[in-house]
């Protein structure tokens, strides 16, 4: 398939799906050359230099989040989520920043009293940063023994006789397998949390095996026997659900979900729809390599040609309208706003993640959304909170103001309802224009669904 060169509209949507959104310089940029040449660039980046920090501690105690009280606790996670939010709208490789909140999501992992604390949570943070665009095989591993896990999911209270079911059960339906169809069956999950026995977390926060607490019997997983093997038993565990014809389609149709549209509920086996069979086919052939199932799904024409249908999270609008605009995303009115439109970071509502789709789009959502368009114009008096006005577009302009947030153009209704507000405050001063553009900018749907 020759390689087509990417309009304005292709920059956007690519960059506002899988990236944090595009700036103006990046809609220069990249508009007119290959497009499978800004995938690549997404995929491995290689302009990193020194700038790409690494250290998830940079801003964060070592002991945060060990609950001494509880201010402390709270204190602990503001600041880790401050550094996250700053991390997405810095980072030279967004593409796996935006893969590390998928994976949180998939893997929804909580703070909570008096385990998992702030400093396991950014341990686990690490860990899919580390694995977010290179094995899946690799990264189920490395989160089944994340201390952080075993402590939200039970896993470090399971013992002989004893053990718990909770990890044992989410791992086929919410990380590997799915329910549509659903391949594993209650004593699938009961053989693998006895398989799963004898894991338990340090008083340093690692993972460590006391074999005391395993249980050394015959188990019957999936289909498969699996014999004692101690520390390692797990990894049989793994290995059975990673082999169900189920799973690379389940972790396909995340993919599609997430980055580029709703698949549907259909039978993933039996009547696939066709970019989560291609997706879920290239994670089977490489052995679960997520980048090259990434290259399927992104220079797919169902992701690039399609219709607007992925409702972006509170944190990709928000961190967006920061990296846009170009101020922080580390700062306390952000967290209050991402808190009102239901999005914390590090404190998922559940096991099963966040919302998706258009249960972003609620009332109380909206409103949240506007309280922080206003904020951003309001915050810090007339200079407004980013403190930009004077280096914003003029309000009339709006071709200049869907370039400074990184989109292609305005739907004709959008642009219709600013015009008749720049009708209606004709009499007002220029900032205070400004300020309602940016206002109905950040509230429009060109600018939540991608």
């Amino acid at each position: 398939m020759a390689d087509p060169l990417a309009s304005r509209h292709d920059v956007a949507r690519l960059l506002g799906r899988a990236a944090f959104g595009a700036t103006a310089a990046d809609l220069d940029a990249w508009t007119g050359k290959p497009y499978y040449e800004l995938v690549e660039h997404l995929l491995t980046p290689s302009d990193l230099g020194s700038l790409e920090f690494d250290d998830a501690t940079r801003l964060v105690d070592t002991a945060a989040g060990m609950y001494a009280d509880r201010e402390n606790g709270a204190f602990q996670l503001e600041q880790a989520q401050m550094w996250w939010l700053e991390r997405m709208r810095n980072t030279r490789w967004p593409l796996r920043e935006r893969m590390t909140l998928l994976w949180h999501d998939h893997f929804a992992t909580a703070v909570s009293q008096p385990w998992p604390d702030v400093a396991m949570l950014m341990t686990q943070n690490q860990t899919l940063r580390g694995h977010a665009v290179g094995n899946f095989e690799e990264l189920m591993k490395a989160i089944t023994l994340d201390p952080a896990m075993l402590h939200w999911l039970d896993g470090a209270l399971s013992v002989v006789g004893a053990s718990n079911e909770n990890f044992a059960r989410e791992l086929f339906e919410l990380f590997t397998l799915g329910t549509s169809p659903q391949q594993y069956a209650e004593t699938d999950i009961r053989e693998a949390a006895r398989a799963l026995t004898g894991w338990v977390v340090d008083g340093f926060n690692q993972p460590v095996f006391d074999p005391a607490r395993h249980d050394e019997g015959v188990k019957h997983v999936l289909g498969r026997r699996i014999v004692n093997r101690g520390a390692e038993e797990y990894l049989d565990v793994l290995d059975a659900a990673l082999a169900m014809p189920a799973a690379p389609r389940f972790v396909a149709w995340k993919l599609v979900q997430k980055l580029a549209y709703d698949p549907g509920p259909a039978d993933r086996l039996s009547q696939p729809d066709p970019l989560v069979a291609r997706v879920g086919d290239e994670l089977r052939r490489t052995h679960w390599d997520i980048s090259a199932a990434l290259r399927v799904l992104l220079t797919s024409e169902e992701f690039r040609l399609g219709p607007q249908r992925v409702v972006r999270q509170p944190v990709e609008q928000v961190v967006h309208a920061c990296k846009a605009l170009g101020v922080s995303a580390g700062r306390g009115p952000v967290l209050t706003a991402l808190t009102d439109m239901g999005q914390r970071l590090f404190d998922p509502p559940n096991v099963g993640g966040w919302p998706t789709a258009t249960e972003w789009i609620s009332p109380g959502t909206s409103l949240a959304r506007y309280a922080f368009s206003f904020d951003a114009n309001n915050e810090s008096g007339s200079a407004g909170f980013f403190g930009l006005f004077a280096t914003l577009p003029p309000s009339s302009d709006l071709t200049a103001w869907a370039a400074r947030l990184g989109l292609a153009g305005w739907h004709p209704n959008t642009e219709r309802t600013m015009r008749t507000f720049l009708v209606d405050r004709a009499a007002a001063d220029e900032a205070q224009r400004q300020a309602g553009v940016l206002m109905l900018a950040l509230n429009s749907p060109d600018w939540t669904v991608m």
